[in-house]
């Protein structure tokens, strides 16, 4: 096992990971404002409040870009360093896991908060 100052060879799954998750992201944070607003319309055309949530949620349609250019700037870090000492490589490994995290939970409240009123317009339940 190397010492905690020694520097090793990032491994080269991590890179392939963080950018993985850097061009989802992206592409999320792109498409995230006019999906919304078009949810927005639907919303609107059937003369339904959709909710705190979901109003929450289209309000802030850009919010996405922060996760966007932290997945941007998190690929930057690790692609830049070839070598790393191990607590380096711990942190990033714990960078990608919480952006991830974040990502996906953050998509899962969208999607719950939109299709909730959906589902109470067409009487199932969710």
């Amino acid at each position: 096992m190397p010492e905690a100052s020694e520097e090793i060879p990032r491994p080269i799954g991590l890179l392939i990971v963080a950018a993985i998750s850097a061009v989802v992201t992206v592409l999320l944070a792109g498409r995230m404002p006019p999906s919304l607003e078009s949810f927005r319309e639907i919303f609107k055309s059937f003369g339904v409040d959709p909710g705190a949530a979901a109003n929450f949620v289209m309000d802030a349609p850009y919010v996405w870009w922060v996760l966007g250019l932290a997945s941007i700037a998190l690929l930057i870090w690790i692609g830049g360093k070839s070598r790393v000492s191990i607590q380096e490589l711990r942190r990033m490994k714990v960078s990608v896991t919480v952006l991830i995290i974040a990502t996906v939970l953050s998509y899962g409240f969208v999607a719950y908060a939109i299709h909730v009123p959906i589902f109470k317009l067409g009487g199932a339940s969710p």
